[in-house]
């Protein structure tokens, strides 16, 4: 039977483990975030589809998008689920 040792990685042609773990935890950061502000913009659309205030929808999508940003630099889901929850207020207080 063949051996089944263990896998070197260091010596394996063509494996580049550091670039793929980075790799890995951009795509993790990219959907804890994104997901939270494609919430918002859930959440904007909403507004507009209920109450019919394209401020507010427009106000949203662009902060939407302006707090991915932010996020995606800081590495939190914090400043979209800030937004999140204010366009969640400012949609009850509207109803």
């Amino acid at each position: 039977m063949a051996e089944h040792g263990r896998t070197e990685y260091a010596t394996a042609a063509g494996n580049d483990l550091p670039e793929h773990e980075a790799t890995y935890a951009n795509v993790m950061k990219l959907t804890k975030v994104g997901t939270v502000a494609v919430l918002c913009v859930v959440v904007a659309l909403g507004i507009w589809g209920t109450v019919g205030s394209v401020f507010w929808t427009a106000f949203g999508v662009l902060f939407a998008i302006v707090t991915l940003v932010i996020g995606m630099v800081r590495d939190s889901a914090v400043p979209p689920a800030g937004l999140l929850v204010l366009l969640l207020l400012a949609w009850a207080l509207m109803v």
